[in-house]
């Protein structure tokens, strides 16, 4: 299972005669650490699981639904049915089955000029699984220049640039093929990432407001601009300037033929 995903963990040799799986008691070991804690007691949320009661469910079968897995859940799980008796001292053991539930981990690493995909196996124990990258269903070409893959413990990764045509149509054409060795089961995950983005921290983003005076290469833009004000503030003085000149002019000359016409009479 991959995380975010919801996995349900199977119950088995569940007895008769239980009301809402009252017999059934669900524990769980984590990774690396040697407490226990009971998820369900007695078909209820146990005490110290009622932080996860969203995320945690007994179905009709008293399997256990666990929603949106996390790296935390791997771990070692238990289904426990007890036989009743008057008193919880005096239920009585009849059996207990095991799980042992390993997730998938998908992410994505972006820098500058690539993309970086990897798939690894969480494990409790030591990794019994073999991982590699499919494109287009087929292995990918080792002597492919454009993606580059590689595999480490329990991991492979594989990286796109992200001026090729393959980084658009990642989700689509990128599958991880994990194989249990163990069981022989074969499971295939889109990338799409189940954690979140991982990003170069020496990569930055520059926001950039295209204007009308940006040019490419090539071509010539023509920049529209709206006068300023102190060029608008020019033009209409200029304008009153010459509106006064004329009427000077005008005054001028009405007045030097009225001052002719006063001499000949």
């Amino acid at each position: 299972m991959k995380v975010g995903d919801d996995v349900t963990l199977p119950c088995l040799n569940v007895i008769d005669e239980q009301n809402n799986c009252d017999g059934t008691t669900w524990t769980f070991t984590p990774r690396n650490k040697p407490t226990t804690v009971e998820l369900i007691t007695l078909g209820q949320i146990g005490e110290q699981a009622k932080t996860q009661s969203d995320r945690l469910r007994v179905t009709v079968n008293c399997s256990l639904l666990i929603k949106k897995l996390t790296v935390e859940d791997v771990g070692f799980y238990s289904c426990q049915q007890y036989k009743l008796g008057k008193t919880r001292a005096e239920d009585t053991l009849v059996h207990q089955s095991l799980v042992d539930l390993s997730v998938i981990t998908l992410t994505e690493h972006k820098d500058t000029e690539k993309v970086t995909l990897s798939c690894s196996v969480v494990k409790n124990e030591q990794c019994r699984h073999t991982l590699k990258w499919l494109l287009k269903g087929q292995d990918v070409d080792k002597e492919n220049k454009e993606i580059v893959t590689s595999q480490t413990h329990c991991a492979a990764t594989v990286s796109v640039l992200k001026n090729n045509y393959l980084y658009s149509s990642r989700d689509e054409i990128l599958k991880c093929e994990v194989t249990d060795t163990k069981s022989g089961r074969v499971q295939v995950f889109s990338s799409q990432p189940s954690g979140e983005e991982t990003v170069d921290p020496k990569t930055t983003t520059k926001m950039h407001s295209k204007s009308e005076s940006d040019t490419t290469p090539g071509t010539t833009t023509i920049t529209k601009s709206s006068p300023s004000i102190t060029a608008l503030s020019l033009y209409i003085t200029g304008a009153v300037g010459l509106v006064i000149l004329v009427i000077t002019a005008v005054f001028v000359i009405r007045w030097k033929k009225n001052k002719g016409e006063n001499i000949y009479r």
